[in-house]
């Protein structure tokens, strides 16, 4: 008999062997990732059911192990990496603009589906009402993680993406919630459960887990903000934040996944400007690697555990089963569709069509399975109920998953939901042809070197001229091109501000308020000009000339003054960067003459303004111009002096030693 921990290492590389053979093998075909590890689990659980590795003791023993795997484990292993990830990937500023959406299914959404589903296993099996509130609470948990990866290769349609994920995390959050507070009616004890203190006790719940992030989050992101360039501290920190979150917030018996998002949400705006520049998107790759290994686990190991653990030997439950699940489709439609007539109202909207993707990605997956274990490992719970409430919860993620999961793509076609919506792909296009351009001048390059001298014009041009011919799109708004251009050029915008804060150009708080004047433009209707927000920041702060005159105040007046001019001078000299980043972009992306012309005179307006304010305050304050410029370059030189040491050492001329030594003599002055 080999040890838990040597059987347990042995399951996990298998387990990641068979994910990357998986991911290579599945590459082109239409079966989410997801769902294929699903089957594979289930067909290795089959085949151990059959005593097919009985002659392997180690295969048997792993694959027991696995079977029977603690679901407090699943829970606390694997929830911090899947729910991190996935709310600190999230466009932060789409979430907020849809969060009214988002909550009224997470939480409206969640008990309307709850209530339902009990009274139907109610009806079904003649449950307690306490047992099929519990079994409510648990089976209404939903996991979209492979519709989510459909909707991002297919279609690119970032709010249904948000809209579908962002319920996803809320409302694992809020059926954990109920399911505790559910438990202890359903088993019989002493508890009263009445609708207020349910009401009451929810709202703590949330609200505490929730501070329990924020004060995680504040207290982690201000160790790594005192940091300058240490990626593996700041990565482990990051890391040691999740799980920490998640642990002290179960152990108060408030809500953890409340509180994961909350933390990453706060790593996602606020820290993206504590973290080092150079390791922000080393940070997402790293979550995202780890998101997707638990993935790769967490379902091996669920189909692995379906059958290990349930009984299939009852015809009536296997009837039952398939009767629940369309009821359960049934009861996911009538949440959503009592729903729509606020849900078209609020956030961004939503069409019949997002609606009915809503509707079908309802999957189930880990967490109502983990939820359904730690019913099962209750002994004060009769075993014939635990093993009936166990079969079906592994019946409707198997069926799920593998229905819902595996026929979305057919769904989102029949919609018209497979495919850039029409003004983006117009924008695409347009992108294309400048590509084209570009390659065509690239090719011109090629055909003078003696390395390619033999190769004829004609031969490759035919392939770089296939960009234009094969799009065409008919019955497009005019209208809709022009928002969707004026989006693209803010999207540029706003990469340019992070671009210059990863380069040293801008302080991080002028950062921040530029990446948001971005995304008030961006709302609603996006306009490049007026920015309202900046427009205050470039105005001279005149204060009253008494507070001078009183005692102390005058010095904290003119130190105001003076931080406050600091920080709108860099917001000015960042923001005309921008704009002329936006200028580079315009005739290559432009829909038409028109509206070029218009943005070209926003950009002109945007870049006069904030020269009007460098020089009112130039005669204003000469003595602080100078000093700005003088940080302001001292700071460019110190980050291009960086760089330079990174390149040398890129193209061998010093070795990694020699260029960590360099650098931290550059990052104690910085």
């Amino acid at each position: 008999m080999h040890g838990v921990g040597f059987s347990t290492l042995i399951f996990v590389v298998f387990a990641f062997l068979v994910g990357a053979l998986v991911k290579t093998l599945m590459r082109n075909s239409r079966m989410p990732y997801t769902v294929v590890l699903l089957l594979i689990g289930l067909f290795i659980g089959f085949l151990d059911h059959l005593s097919f590795f009985a002659n392997h003791s180690m295969a048997s023993e792993i694959v027991h192990q696995v079977g029977t795997i603690d679901p407090h484990l699943i829970l606390f292993l694997f929830l911090p990496t899947l729910i991190f990830e996935s709310a600190y990937s999230m466009e932060s500023h789409l979430f907020f603009r849809i969060l009214p959406q988002i909550a009224l299914l997470a939480v409206v959404g969640l008990v309307i589906s709850m209530v339902l589903s009990a009274l139907a296993v109610h009806w079904l099996l003649s449950w307690s009402f306490g047992v099929a509130l519990l079994f409510g609470a648990l089976i209404s948990a939903t996991d979209p993680v492979a519709v989510v990866a459909l909707l991002k290769e297919k279609s690119s349609r970032k709010r249904l993406e948000t809209l579908i994920e962002g319920e996803s995390l809320l409302n694992d959050g809020t059926a954990i919630v109920f399911f505790s507070l559910f438990y202890g009616f359903a088993i019989g004890s002493s508890v009263e459960v009445n609708a207020l203190s349910v009401v009451g006790e929810f709202i703590w719940v949330v609200l505490a887990g929730l501070i329990v992030g924020l004060v995680v989050a504040w207290s982690s992101l201000w160790v790594i903000g005192k940091l300058v360039d240490q990626p593996l501290i700041e990565i482990t920190l990051s890391v040691v934040a999740a799980y920490i979150t998640f642990v002290i917030a179960e152990s108060l018996h408030v809500s953890g996944v409340v509180a994961l998002v909350a933390l990453a949400l706060m790593y996602s705006t606020i820290g993206r400007t504590k973290i080092s520049p150079e390791i922000s998107h080393f940070l997402h790759q790293f979550w995202e690697m780890l998101a997707y290994l638990a993935n790769t686990l967490i379902f091996l190991i669920v189909g692995i555990v379906i059958i290990s653990t349930a009984k299939f030997d009852s015809a009536e439950l296997w009837i039952t089963l398939i009767v629940l699940y369309v009821v359960l489709v049934v009861i996911r439609s009538i949440s959503v569709i009592v729903l729509m007539p606020v849900l078209e109202r609020i956030g961004v909207g939503i069409t019949r069509e997002k609606a009915t993707v809503l509707v079908w990605g309802g999957l189930r997956g880990a967490v109502s399975l983990a939820l359904a274990l730690t019913i099962v490992q209750d002994t004060n719970i009769p075993e014939a109920l635990r093993e009936q409430i166990l079969f079906l919860t592994a019946g409707i993620v198997f069926l799920t998953i593998v229905i819902n999961g595996s026929t979305m793509e057919y769904l989102l076609k029949l919609l018209k939901l497979d495919r850039f919506p029409p003004a983006k792909e117009a924008s695409i296009i347009k992108a294309e042809k400048s590509i084209t351009a570009q390659m065509k001048e690239y090719f011109k390059t090629l055909v003078h070197n003696p390395f390619f001298d033999k190769i004829k014009m004609d031969s490759l041009d035919n392939y770089i001229e296939e960009f234009d011919t094969n799009h065409k799109i008919k019955n497009v708004d005019e209208e809709e091109i022009d928002i969707a251009f004026m989006r693209r050029l803010l999207e540029i915008e706003r990469s340019d501000y992070w671009r210059q804060f990863e380069e040293g150009r801008i302080g991080r708080h002028a950062t921040t308020i530029l990446s948001k004047s971005v995304e008030s433009a961006l709302d609603n209707s996006p306009s490049i000009y007026p920015r309202p927000v900046l427009e205050e920041l470039f105005k001279i702060p005149e204060p009253p000339r008494w507070l001078s005159n009183v005692p102390l105040m005058g010095v904290s007046i003119d130190g105001w003054i003076l931080t406050h001019l600091s920080l709108s001078y860099d917001i000015a000299r960042g923001f005309v960067e921008a704009q002329e980043e936006i200028r580079l972009h315009i005739k290559k992306l432009q829909p038409s003459e028109d509206i070029a012309k218009q943005v070209e005179d926003m950009v002109d307006k945007n870049i006069s303004k904030a020269f009007a304010f460098v020089r009112e305050l130039n005669k204003i304050y000469p003595e602080l111009i100078t000093k700005l410029q003088s940080l302001s370059a001292r700071r460019l030189l110190l980050n291009h002096e960086r760089y330079l040491i990174w390149k040398m050492e890129h193209d061998g001329v010093l070795e990694s030693s020699e260029a960590g030594h360099l650098i931290d003599k550059i990052e104690k002055q910085m």
